[in-house]
């Protein structure tokens, strides 16, 4: 890994952080449909207009394929948030967060499935391993009811989804068209902001529609869409063995300790386990 690359991994890896961590204030305001909508064009149209910004910075050709590419990934985009948030309706929220992180075994597998890329003993350590962290750091002590299976489908579609955008980076990143990686988000984006924008107003336009409910949504489009660009830069360049489970493993270790920092979180004998799990996967990867 260049110096490059390990700065754009950095950088994918903190907004990632971020974007968790405005999440979860942005899903404090999903009350009703109409909020819930509301907070999802306010984030997809951040993403927009900074992606936006990026393109003119720089114009360029754009080809019909990056168009056709973005499309796909505007439509998964739009997936993987709706299908979680039906799914959160009914399901248990440690059991969704779970099976939905899970998705990044797609885009790490489909690199030696159809990009014939290595796939090691250690990464496939490594691999297993980063499933047992996320699965393991999601598990809750509190005893609850029997839930419904109804979410099943749900959550099962915004896995796929979540795990189909890694792909498409992928994709992307490896085609003819790799240089418009920016043009690509931004068709996937603009896409999802104008399908959120008319589901809102098929709510009636009544929720919670404010600068102050704006503000967390916001701040998490800013860091969705830069989290995104790196990302889909980095999925052209690297071993998908390597950096998509880097990358995943990477955010809950960040995200474990602004926990601790910020929140004030109290530093558990789990807690202690996911961090030290997590570095060892971090080295395991960069060996």
């Amino acid at each position: 890994m260049n110096k490059e690359d390990l700065l754009f991994l950095v950088l994918s890896v903190v907004l990632s952080t971020g974007r968790n961590i405005t999440s979860k204030k942005t899903a404090k305001t999903n009350d009703k449909k109409a909020d819930f909508f509301f907070c999802q064009t306010a984030l997809f149209g951040t993403g927009t207009l900074i992606l936006l910004l990026y393109v003119l910075s720089a114009p360029t050709k754009i080809s019909t394929i990056t168009y056709i590419y973005g499309i796909i990934y505007g439509i998964l985009l739009i997936l993987s948030q709706w299908m979680f948030t039906i799914a959160l309706k009914t399901g248990n929220t440690s059991v969704c967060s779970v099976v939905y992180s899970l998705g990044f075994i797609l885009p790490t597998l489909s690199g030696s499935l159809f990009w014939n890329e290595s796939f090691t003993l250690l990464n496939g350590i490594g691999v297993a391993l980063a499933i047992f962290i996320i699965v393991f750091s999601a598990q809750t002590k509190s005893k609850e009811k029997e839930m419904k299976k109804s979410f099943i489908p749900f959550i099962i579609m915004a896995m796929l989804s979540s795990g189909g955008l890694g792909i498409m980076q992928k994709v992307q990143g490896t085609s003819s068209a790799h240089n418009e990686k920016s043009a690509f988000l931004l068709t996937g984006f603009a896409l999802a902001f104008v399908v959120s924008s008319v589901a809102y107003l098929l709510c009636g336009g009544k929720g919670k529609y404010s600068l102050k409910t704006a503000t967390a949504p916001i701040f998490t489009g800013l860091c969705f869409g830069g989290a995104n660009l790196f990302n889909t830069i980095l999925a052209g360049k690297m071993n998908s063995a390597v950096f998509f489970p880097l990358q995943n493993i990477s955010t809950i270790l960040l995200t474990t300790l602004l926990g601790l920092i910020v929140f004030k979180e109290k530093l558990s004998s789990k807690t202690i386990t996911v961090l030290f799990l997590s570095i060892f996967v971090i080295l395991l990867f960069s060996i």
